[in-house]
């Protein structure tokens, strides 16, 4: 019969194109999976300084990786928050604590030279209002948060030089 059927010693037939596909079958499965891409560090680090945890659902959303731009859904309000992270001056910002309890609770006050915070409408399409300074609660471990502020002013987001007025 043609090429597709095969015969073993017992006479009994083995069609070719069922031995390929099993034989292909189980070399799929005895390969190691595929390596995972490396994690994305900056966004890792944003998602730490807004949420307290590295992968939350639902978390900060960088719109401009070259501008440094994050919004954030505002907890309070129903409506977003977007963060001009490379317009922060670090250098001058504040960390400051509050004891509710027996928890301490930290925020982080920045400023800069133009808006660093822009609070927009439930879609997104309009901005509410804007300011040159903003106090942001930081929700995670105070020195983890700290490491990922490092990390997003060192690394990607670089303080933008001031606008000369000539």
């Amino acid at each position: 019969m043609g090429g597709s059927v095969l015969s073993n010693e017992r006479g009994c037939t083995i069609r070719w194109p069922l031995t390929i596909a099993a034989v292909a079958f189980l070399g799929l499965v005895s390969l190691p999976p595929p390596a995972l891409a490396e994690a994305d560090v900056f966004q890792q680090a944003v998602n730490y300084v807004f949420t307290g945890q590295v992968d939350p659902q639902g978390g900060p959303e960088i719109v401009d990786r070259r501008s440094c731009i994050v919004v954030v859904r505002d907890p309070r309000f129903n409506r977003y928050i977007r963060y001009y992270l490379s317009r922060f001056k670090m250098d001058d910002a504040l960390f400051d604590k509050t004891y509710a309890g027996s928890r301490v609770l930290y925020e982080v006050n920045v400023k800069g030279d133009d808006t660093v915070i822009e609070y927009l409408t439930p879609d997104k399409s309009a901005v509410i209002q804007g300011y040159r300074s903003a106090q942001i609660p930081l929700p995670g471990d105070i020195d983890q948060t700290r490491k990922a502020l490092r990390i997003i002013f060192t690394d990607y987001c670089k303080a933008e030089t001031p606008k000369t007025p000539f």
